[in-house]
């Protein structure tokens, strides 16, 4: 059955994400913005719009990229910028939404500062990985013109926010939304079913050569599945498994680190390649794709620090 209240959540956000776009575009706040993000234009040459959304991904990561979408689809944003700045918005996500909201309590209090301290940390080194990675991407890719955007006070816009403003945006936003909740809608659904048939065992278990690879117990596969079903249910069972001693300290972040590839890539098929494609159309297969493999990369370089230095 549809996890429901995901998809209204989902709905929900995105909505929140092109709303705000367009009104914010309607009250020429851009203009303020724009000396408010200077720094950050400079430092990565993203334009101010997409560093906007790339902070709105810090309170919400699906009203920060329906942010950037809406931006993509008004012409305002080009491809390659779009693509970085979702990848950038690695770091800003883990920190602000999931991290510390929910997994950090939930790590630390079952496995302990050790363990769980250690996934924390390894799980933000991993994020940041592919932050600094789209980062330097920018920096070569981008032009530094695109970061020129910041208005001189005299030639800035008056902010105005009254009910019109919200209005006119809120219609702006409907074409939009229009598009892309139907496609999101149908795309979920698809997989949701797709993953009743057992498609989701059958990913946790295609990374059991990456545990055969590093040693690993193969008790540990039942971690991963429980990892799959939820991400504390993994972390209880390399709980009870730390306890009767079936693995070691190292052994068990190694294992949480190839979990959190198994969650990450059930959040991609079950998720995020629905939101990308219904946000971006057909770049959003391509984003998928590119924002999926720097998460891999970035866990296998983790995984391999683990490895050498634990």
């Amino acid at each position: 059955m549809i996890h429901i209240i995901a998809m209204a959540r989902a709905i929900a956000f995105i909505t929140i994400g092109v709303l705000l776009a367009n009104i914010i575009v309607e009250t020429g706040i851009l203009a303020r913005f724009g000396v408010l993000t200077a720094g950050i234009c400079r430092i990565s040459n993203l334009s101010h719009r997409s560093v906007l959304s790339l902070l709105t991904c810090i309170m919400s990561s699906t009203s920060g990229k329906s942010m950037l979408a809406e931006f993509y689809n008004r012409g305002e944003v080009g491809r390659t910028e779009t693509v970085l700045t979702v990848v950038m918005s690695t770091f800003p996500v883990v920190v602000g939404e999931s991290l510390f909201r929910v997994h950090a309590p939930i790590a630390i209090g079952l496995l302990g500062p050790a363990v769980g301290g250690t996934y924390v940390a390894l799980t933000l080194f991993a994020a940041f990985i592919q932050t600094l990675g789209a980062l330097i991407a920018s920096r070569v890719l981008l032009s530094r013109t695109r970061s020129d955007v910041v208005a001189e006070p005299s030639k800035q816009e008056p902010i105005a926010l009254n009910w019109q403003i919200i209005k006119k945006g809120a219609e702006q936003a409907y074409p939009t939304l229009r598009k892309i909740v139907p496609i999101l809608l149908v795309s979920m659904l698809t997989i949701e079913a797709l993953l009743n048939l057992g498609l989701g065992v059958y990913i946790a278990q295609a990374f059991s050569p990456i545990l055969n690879l590093l040693g690993l117990p193969g008790d540990v596969i039942y971690a991963l599945i429980a990892q799959f079903l939820h991400f504390s249910a993994g972390y209880a069972a390399i709980h009870t498994m730390l306890l009767e001693g079936v693995v070691t300290e190292k052994q068990a972040i190694l294992t949480l680190l190839i979990g959190s590839m198994v969650v990450i890539t059930m959040i991609y098929v079950k998720y995020s390649f629905s939101m990308y494609v219904s946000l971006f159309g057909r770049l959003g297969f391509t984003i998928t794709a590119i924002h999926y493999l720097s998460s891999m990369i970035a866990k296998i370089i983790t995984i391999a620090v683990v490895v050498v230095w634990y």
